[in-house]
């Protein structure tokens, strides 16, 4: 299980180091609380403690705001059914405590993969960010989900589609390969 703000630190890491202190100021407050101090960096009233860093921050917002909304938009199709929905609004009723608050990363298709590389890649040069940069973080978000989900990769740190295994080339491929301690006959 992989949470999004483990993904979110582990790509501002690779990508953004200065702005690590931003998520280190961030620890203490679960998700949703997070995303609204990041949302409103930026703006004229800056929350108490948060200052220039958070303001200045590019990555750390726009990475961990498209992987909130991805997660979101996930759990949303999946509470399709009323029963579902009901203990959806149970939980909230009875408030969740900030473990339960921290969202999981789910498991993304090559398809969806590549909508989040188009939103980090589109947010990305929204706030400013040249666009090899962009391009840059959009591969490394790609690449970090990946990893956490075990798919193989491209040279560039792309998913690469699964395909079946060739067949090594002494072996025609409609046999299947030889075992040591098998032998052809049966016994």
């Amino acid at each position: 299980m992989t949470y999004v703000r483990d993904l979110v630190r582990q790509v501002v890491v690779q990508e953004a180091p200065h702005e690590v202190p931003v998520l280190d100021s961030l620890r203490g407050f679960d998700d949703d609380q997070a995303l609204r101090v990041l949302n409103r960096t930026g703006q004229k009233q800056e929350p108490l403690g948060f200052g220039y860093a958070e303001a200045a921050a590019v990555v750390t917002p726009v990475v961990w705001m498209v992987l909130d909304q991805v997660v979101r938009h996930a759990v949303d199709r999946a509470s399709d059914t009323v029963l579902t929905r009901g203990r959806e609004w149970a939980r909230r009723l009875l408030r969740r405590n900030t473990t339960e608050a921290n969202r999981v990363m789910v498991v993304l298709d090559p398809g969806q993969l590549a909508t989040v590389r188009t939103h980090v890649l589109d947010r990305a040069k929204e706030r400013g960010m040249p666009g090899a940069a962009a391009e840059a973080l959009a591969d490394s978000v790609v690449a970090r989900i990946a990893i956490s989900q075990g798919r193989p990769q491209d040279s560039t740190g792309r998913p690469v589609p699964p395909h079946p295994p060739t067949p090594p080339a002494d072996q025609p491929a409609h046999q299947p390969p030889e075992h040591p301690g098998q032998s052809g006959a049966a016994s």
